[in-house]
């Protein structure tokens, strides 16, 4: 599990935002992570079962920026 960390300076603030990169950045790294089994062989219904999770998860995101890049921002 990887810390939480502090925007650059000058990044954006904004926690909806962070939430979405974060999540994103989540979906990377479980990607990435994915390894063979001890047999050199992945299990493949458990690869299959981390993918279809993971791609929910990559599709509720994509929603949920293009609602709030369609959302007015105020102040």
């Amino acid at each position: 599990m990887s810390a939480p960390t502090l925007p650059p300076p000058g990044a954006t603030t904004d926690p909806g935002t962070r939430l979405l990169d974060s999540l994103e950045a989540l979906v990377r790294r479980h990607r990435a992570l994915r390894t063979a089994g001890p047999d050199g062989v992945s299990d493949r219904a458990d690869v299959l079962h981390a993918e279809l999770i993971t791609a929910e998860v990559a599709q509720q995101l994509a929603v949920a920026r293009n609602a709030l890049r369609r959302r007015p921002r105020t102040a």
